[in-house]
């Protein structure tokens, strides 16, 4: 199977997870409310930003040490594991007893939220690190899996709650939770077979893992800061859920490109870390020519339907994130390349270029945020986050075109020649590959 053909394959169950993701989305705002929705994304933001600053970049630093040196996987794999542990229970407990101690921040979560929230750190790095274990050998069937069918399961959940009538945004953190949970026992059921209990753990080789992490996951974690900070601060400014609620839906389906795309990104840091420096650049400039395209025309279909999606998905309550998601729409797109972009900067070991970026663009975010909201609202948080986008883009392009001479104008827009290509790559036979 070609890299095209694996590529499209995840994709395609990313897609499919795309459309149940949105399902649920549907699904809790209709019945949490814009209050509830503000409360349960407030929570979620916290999490998925406390567990990349807790892992110090160790999944990260495993994929790219085992595709430098294939012959040290399986130690990277033992010290990975050892070290994930330890700083996933660490940052659950620090979790816990955060949200228990600022209530009025967070809101009042009975002792089985709690539960979950202490467990959703240690199970999600767990999760991730299968996942990094399946692609270094690009198995694109078992990552598929492990993606559909914990959005599977977490639906199910849900919608067990709601036939009880106990959905509230307690159950809510918990279906969050389980979608995690699934993912971790569907990717280490394929990926222990390449653990081999044989190998003892060292430190050296666990310092070498956390220094690369380290410099790897700062610009995850900023890439998290710059997306979530829009919330954090909505809430700490206007100091309601509501608010919360409805730009949170806004960025959503603002957002639902990149999260359509992102399960490829991996793929991409996986095979730009591996493919001949030659072959380098126009790999990269055919990449971003399919993104471009593909965002024009996700961006024109968005724009052109924004307020039926929110009337379908949402319904009429949530009309007040129209506005804040035409504005942030733009951004999107901008901050799509820019991932893409980020890609190619860590695979050659370079994370900290795009970390800097993302730290400049993520200040611009919050700025702009802190004198715009308090005037004009989750309108301001829009304008402040698309800026944030647009300088984040600038800073990347000049990076990627000064270190690898990536060429702006071979990566804008599909030619006719990559037509060709796409079509014959796709349809092209097993045996042929």
């Amino acid at each position: 199977m070609t890299f095209l053909r694996k590529a499209f394959l995840v994709n395609s169950t990313e897609f499919v997870c795309l459309c149940l993701g949105i399902i649920q989305a549907s699904f809790l705002a209709r019945t949490l409310g814009p209050a509830g929705v503000g409360q349960y994304d407030l929570i979620c933001s916290v999490l998925i930003l406390a567990s990349q600053l807790c892992c110090l970049g160790f999944p990260q630093s495993f994929l790219y040490h085992s595709k430098i040196e294939p012959e040290k996987t399986q130690a990277y794999l033992v010290n990975s594991i050892l070290s994930m542990t330890f700083l996933g229970i660490i940052a659950g407990i620090t979790l816990v007893l955060l949200v228990i101690f600022k209530r009025n921040y967070f809101g009042f979560l009975p002792w089985f939220a709690l539960l979950g929230i202490g467990l959703y750190v240690p199970i999600l790095l767990g999760k991730i690190l299968a996942r990094n274990v399946l692609l270094i050998h690009i198995e694109a069937i078992k990552l598929s899996l492990m993606r559909l069918l914990s959005m599977v399961g977490g639906l199910s959940l849900l919608l067990v709650f709601y036939i009880f009538g106990i959905l509230e945004v307690p159950q809510a953190v918990l279906g969050f939770v389980f979608v995690v949970f699934i993912a971790a026992i569907v990717g280490w059921l394929p990926a222990r077979r390449y653990l081999d209990f044989s190998v003892k753990p060292g430190w050296a080789i666990s310092l070498r893992l956390a220094s690369m992490g380290i410099k790897l996951s700062l610009a995850d974690i900023m890439i998290l800061v710059n997306g979530q900070i829009n919330i954090l601060l909505i809430k700490y400014l206007l100091g309601n859920f509501e608010n919360v609620g409805y730009f949170s839906r806004a960025q959503r389906i603002s957002m639902l490109m990149l999260i359509a795309c992102q399960a490829v990104f991996p793929l991409l840091f996986s095979r730009w870390a591996s493919i001949n420096a030659g072959k380098l650049q126009a790999h990269v400039e055919k990449v971003l020519r399919y993104a471009t395209t593909l965002a024009a025309i996700i961006i024109i279909g968005i724009l052109l339907t924004a307020k039926w999606i929110i009337l379908v998905l949402y319904g009429s309550q949530f009309l007040s994130a129209l506005e804040p998601m035409v504005i942030l729409i733009p951004g999107a797109v901008l901050y799509m390349i820019s991932r893409i972009l980020m890609q190619l900067i860590g695979s050659q070991g370079r994370p900290e270029l795009s970390a800097v970026s993302l730290a400049i663009a993520a200040a611009t975010n919050a700025l702009f945020c802190w004198f715009l909201i308090p005037g004009n609202g989750i309108i301001g948080a829009a304008w402040a986050s698309t800026s944030g986008n647009t300088v984040l883009l600038f800073l990347m392009m000049l990076i990627v075109k000064k270190k690898y001479d990536i060429r702006i104008r071979q990566s804008v827009c599909l030619r006719k020649k990559d037509v060709k290509d796409l079509f014959r790559q796709l349809i092209r036979t097993k045996s042929q590959s």
